[in-house]
């Protein structure tokens, strides 16, 4: 039902072709303190006006370390279910089965390495920043949804992923290194993960109806909802962080300026940036006759 030229046997091929250890990230570097670590376009820092550079940079970092922590912690349920589309055929296809199970595992490492980078993270920069809990709830209650709803926000995730990098990580140079290159590794990966997402959604699919599929849209934008809202709590524990890395006390005013420019930037980052690719779109407008319209009118709703 999808349009591609995809195969597991190119999809496995890239994956052992690509492979990497998180030693050949992590290795004796650490993050270097008096540069950014994400562009603007992820952070949103550069908008606030009541802070200065220096408090501009903190955020960033701060921002930076969330960013690792949502992408292990909205990535928890792709491992299991992973692991559960390649048993349903595990006597079939080898390919099919080898890059699925590369496929969870590139997910677990993926995890370790944004894990680590945390840990790195709070010994160089000198307090605790708050995140987000609740992980394995959240996996939980993804995994709750039909089958195509969770592949298809792994689709979204995995395409948004890509472009982060290449569109706003890659080129810029004044960025700390090793937090470029987290994001270059997670994307070498995701390149193929996002192939095989299109594979499973088409497996699936044949069997479904025009409801079912839309029904399927329908829920990821429920999903979508629900991460908004650990979004925003995010922004809370980041404006706290900032307030303990920089001794200040925010008045209510910059407060909810910073949290303006914080919880839009999330929103981009990790819903807008998805629902607007337009490799997305293409499939659910492949698998749909009214998704598309509905994702950018979820899209315009975040972006207001």
């Amino acid at each position: 039902m999808l349009t591609h030229t995809y195969s597991y046997d190119e999809c496995l091929h890239n994956s052992l072709k690509v492979a990497w250890k998180e030693e050949d990230v992590l290795r004796n570097r650490d993050f270097d303190y008096s540069k950014r670590f994400l562009p603007n376009r992820l952070s949103g820092v550069d908008e606030i006006t009541c802070l200065n550079q220096d408090e501009k940079r903190t955020l960033n970092q701060i921002i930076g370390n969330a960013y690792c922590h949502i992408f292990a912690f909205v990535e928890e349920f792709i491992v299991p279910q992973t692991l559960q589309e390649a048993q349903r055929d595990v006597y079939g296809e080898e390919a099919r089965l080898r890059a699925l199970i590369r496929f969870a595992e590139d997910e677990t490492k993926h995890q370790q390495m944004f894990r680590r980078s945390m840990a790195l993270f709070e010994k160089g920069f000198g307090i605790t920043c708050g995140v987000i809990p609740g992980r394995e709830e959240v996996a939980k209650v993804v995994l709750g949804k039909s089958r195509l709803c969770s592949l298809l926000l792994t689709s979204m995730i995995e395409w948004f992923t890509q472009l982060h990098y290449v569109e706003h990580v890659r080129s810029d140079e004044q960025l700390d290194g090793l937090f470029r290159d987290l994001i270059k590794y997670h994307w070498i990966d995701e390149a193929t993960h996002a192939k095989l997402d299109s594979l499973l959604i088409n497996e699936i699919c044949g069997p479904l109806s025009l409801v079912e599929r839309e029904h399927a849209v329908e829920e990821l934008l429920e999903l979508g909802g629900a991460v908004d809202g650990l979004l925003s709590q995010q922004a809370d524990l980041d404006i706290e962080s900032l307030q303990q890395a920089t001794r200040r006390t925010f008045r209510e005013r910059e407060r909810a300026e910073i949290k303006t420019n914080i919880r839009r930037a999330y929103r981009w980052t990790f819903l807008v940036s998805g629902l607007r690719h337009p490799t997305f779109v293409r499939i659910v407008g492949e698998l749909t006759e009214q998704g598309q319209r509905r994702l950018e009118a979820a899209a315009e709703a975040l972006s207001a």
